[in-house]
């Protein structure tokens, strides 16, 4: 497969990893929505930004793969966006408290914070093999 197609596809799947790993937690502790809703908007941004630069990212990364728009462009508007889903990702991973957190019922919560930061690198790294790959 030529880096070409097989980067977006890795950013694709970055895009859906952030989705799932932040949307996981509220479907198998329904109850627990207003506790996730207080860890997810805790640091100085929040991680809500995160979930809205990974729906973009998708639309961007399949709008140069099937044509719609042109690939150099697309890597452009991927690029920085998986960047800035990273810094944000971190800045909330390092910023949010374990406060609202106690009492959960599962300690993995705590380490879920690392999950997004990895699914947002994997946009990043996608990202970046894309705009090598197109403007190579």
């Amino acid at each position: 497969m030529r880096t070409e197609q097989a980067a977006p596809a890795l950013g694709i799947v970055g895009c859906l990893a952030v989705v799932a790993a932040l949307a996981f937690p509220f479907a198998l502790f329904p109850g627990w929505g207003s506790e996730l809703a207080q860890y997810y908007t805790s640091g100085p941004i929040g991680v809500g930004a995160v979930l809205a630069f990974a729906l973009v990212g998708v639309v961007v990364f399949l709008a140069g793969v099937r044509g719609r728009t042109d690939p150099t462009t697309a890597a452009g508007i991927a690029l920085p966006l998986g960047v800035v889903a990273v810094l944000v990702a971190l800045s909330w991973a390092l910023a949010a408290p374990l406060d609202p957190l106690f009492g959960f019922p599962a300690s993995w919560i705590t380490e879920l914070r690392w999950v997004v930061v990895a699914a947002a690198t994997l946009v990043a790294a996608g990202a970046a093999l894309y705009a090598w790959s197109v403007l190579d």
